[in-house]
Parts: structure tokens; sequence; C-alpha cells
């Protein structure tokens, strides 16, 4: 390989054919590294000779940085990079770090639809049990509900719980959202239907309550026995955003008890989630393997606004979405 290619590491372990659409996008001069297994040592092999990494869905780890000699940027694929970046490790190294939003704010905000309809009309229960030879027509019925005219409340109205709004227009849900750092024109929440109020308020008054917020410090496990047990126990909680800002444990604890009646989660902590994961035993929650932003044409999207941003860096040094280290705590 000549010294002069800009090699990139795919840090995750993907099918080929993810890798191939990889590939095929890398810059003019770049080449792409990827692994041939889930390992560490040849992550670690490949790290060592990457001038940037793509993140997603495995992360940097910061005892990692300083085996990395070459290391200038991590580029993340989508745009959750709170509490999966060693931020300290990086700005001592001057490392930069960029996200990527294109792709994300569609495809997930369909996922949290399909995961509404999925808990209001008990789909995977009935799924299973028509397999079993169960016709479950008039047990599912008294107990599924519409979306249309229901509370939604959506914690944190950036891109894509912005994006989940604008889904719900066709539904005529009463909206309410909360986030501390974004308060949406009032012409936009007339249009939308949606109101900014507090979080307090927003659970204690919606039928579906819907996160879309980063993880950090603040954030960890917001969702909790005391905040789910505000909740309407008719109500249901999805999680398409990580898997910190929910206790697990607790929320195991308000499905079992009734105090409320399902939740559809794509984010685990850890992930893969603990096989004695409380939540598997129960057929009040509907879980899935952190797909949300997994379709092809998401991939495509993310691809093609990652490698374009590899390319301006390895040209001139520039970068669209980049999060500034040197601001960071």
């Amino acid at each position: 390989m000549s010294d002069n290619v800009r090699r990139v590491l795919y840090l995750s372990h993907a099918p080929e054919k993810v890798y191939t659409m990889w590939r095929a996008a890398m810059p003019e001069g770049a080449e792409l590294l990827t692994l041939s297994a889930n390992d560490d040592a040849e992550r670690l092999e490949k790290l060592a000779i990457a001038d940037a990494v793509i993140v997603a869905p495995a992360v940097l780890k910061p005892e990692w940085v300083p085996l990395a000699p070459r290391l200038k940027l991590v580029q993340h694929q989508g745009v959750g990079w709170e509490g999966e970046t060693p931020i300290a490790a990086m700005r001592e190294r001057g490392i930069r770090l960029a996200i990527n939003p294109l792709g994300t704010p569609e495809v997930v905000s369909e996922h949290a639809l399909a995961l509404m309809f999925a808990c209001l009309r008990h789909i995977p229960r009935a799924d299973a049990a028509m397999r079993r030879g169960e016709w479950l027509g008039t047990a599912i019925r008294p107990i599924s509900r519409n979306l249309r005219g229901r509370t939604v409340g959506i914690v944190g109205m950036g891109r894509i719980g912005s994006a989940v709004a604008a889904l719900l227009q066709p539904f005529n849900v009463r909206g309410l959202y909360t986030d501390p750092a974004v308060k949406l024109p009032e012409g936009l929440e007339l249009a939308l239907n949606f109101r900014r109020v507090p979080l307090d308020v927003l659970l204690r008054e919606s039928d579906i309550v819907t996160l879309h917020l980063p993880a950090t410090a603040a954030t960890r496990h917001i969702i909790n026995d005391a905040s789910l047990a505000t909740m309407k126990p008719d109500s249901i909680l999805i999680n398409c955003a990580r898997g910190a800002v929910v206790d697990e444990a607790a929320l195991a604890r308000a499905l079992s008890s009734g105090t409320i009646r399902a939740a559809g989660i794509d984010v685990f902590d850890p992930e893969p989630p603990l096989p004695d994961n409380p939540l598997f035993g129960l057929n009040n929650a509907v879980l899935t393997p952190h797909v949300a932003a997994g379709t092809i044409d998401a991939m495509m999207a993310k691809v093609e606004g990652a490698t374009a941003n590899l390319g301006r860096f390895f040209r001139d040094g520039s970068l669209e979405n980049e999060i500034d280290l040197t601001a960071l705590a």
C-alpha cells in the first residue's frame, strides 16, 4: 500500500454488501479497511494504520486512541456521538469529530411510528398466536387502540423528534414536546399542533411518549421508576434514542405491574442486551435490535454524506457537521 493512500477503517464488522457500498463511494486516493470478523485484535491492527475511522455501531474506546498514531478524523455514520466518543483522548491528540445527519431523521421517525402501531394494535402478539394456531381476534379487539386522536409526547425535538412530529400530522394527534434547547417557532407549533411543556406535564398527559434525545450524564435514566409512575396506566413508551436514557429494570417493573401499558424499544444498555434482560419475558414489550436507522435507503444516504465529508477533509481539511471538541467539558 502506498504511503500516499488515505486509509479509512470501518470500525464495525459488517456484511460484505455494506463494505461494497462504502468501498465504491470512497473519495479518490482513499482506501477502505474492513474487518473479516468482529475481532478486536484485527480491529487494532488496522486502526494502527488508519487515517480516519467510520464509527457505528462499534465505538472507539479511549484506550485505543494511543494505538492509532495516524488517526486524524472520527466520522460518525449517523448522529449519535454523545456518550460514545473518547472526547478527552481525541482532544489531546487533535483528532477531529464529525457526524452525519443524512438519512437518519426520516428512517428513525418511521420506525418510531412502526413501534407505536405494534404496541397499540398488539401486532407481535397476534402474529405469534396465529403461528401457534390461535385466533385472537376477539381477545385483541377490546384492548387495541387507534393512533388517531391520541396525545403524543416527544422528548427531544431535534432533527428526529421534528421528523416524528411531521409524520404524525395525518393522525390528528394532540402533540406535546419537551426539549431544554429547542423552542419551535410559534407558527410551526401551530402547524404541527405541538405545544412545548415541562417533562412532568408531558409524561402525565401523553398516551404515547417517544424518546429522541442524546445519551448524556443529564439524560441517563431520565425514564425511571419515578417518571414511569407519573405516566398514564394506558400509556406507551417508545425508545429509538439511546438505551441509557431508560432504566430497563424500572421499565420492566412498570410493564409487569401495569403502571404503563406497553413499550416499543429499539435501543438497549448495554448492546447487545444481556440474556437476562428483564424485558425479554414480557409480551407487552416490543423489542427490535437497534435497527431504527437500519434500511438500505438510509445506508445509501449515510454513505453519500460521510464519504463526501471524508473527501473534503482529505482534500483541504474542511468538514461539515463537525463537533467542536475544544468547546466541550
